[in-house]
C-alpha cells in the first residue's frame, strides 16, 4: 500500500472498517480457529505481514500447489516452490 509498512497498514484498515480475517470468516459463515474478536475491525502487524508474504495476495496466480499421488489418492501433499507455476500480475501504471 504505496511504501507503508504492515503497522501503518493495519491502522488504515482499521480506520476505514475493515472487517479483520477472523471477523470476515464469521461473517461468511465459513469456520475459524480463532474466537470472535472484540472489535472486529482489529488488525496487527503480523496478519498484515503474512498476507503480504504470500503470492496469492499480491495479484500473481499459483497453480499447481498441491498434489496427490493418484486418482484414488484423496490425500492432498503441498507441491515444492519449483513445481509449482506462478503468473506474475504486471502493472504499467497507467489507467
Amino acid at each position: 500500500m504505496e511504501g507503508r509498512g504492515p503497522t501503518q497498514i493495519a491502522n488504515q484498515l482499521k480506520a476505514e472498517g475493515t472487517l479483520n480475517i477472523t471477523a470476515y470468516r464469521l461473517k461468511e459463515g465459513r469456520s475459524t480457529n480463532h474466537p470472535e474478536p472484540n472489535d472486529p475491525c482489529d488488525w496487527n502487524a503480523r496478519s498484515i505481514s503474512d498476507i503480504l508474504s504470500r503470492r496469492e495476495y499480491t495479484g500473481c496466480t499459483v497453480n499447481f500447489k498441491t498434489y496427490s499421488n493418484s486418482i484414488w489418492d484423496k490425500a492432498k501433499r503441498m507441491n515444492p516452490i519449483e513445481n509449482q507455476v506462478v503468473f506474475l500480475q504486471y502493472t504499467s501504471g497507467h489507467h
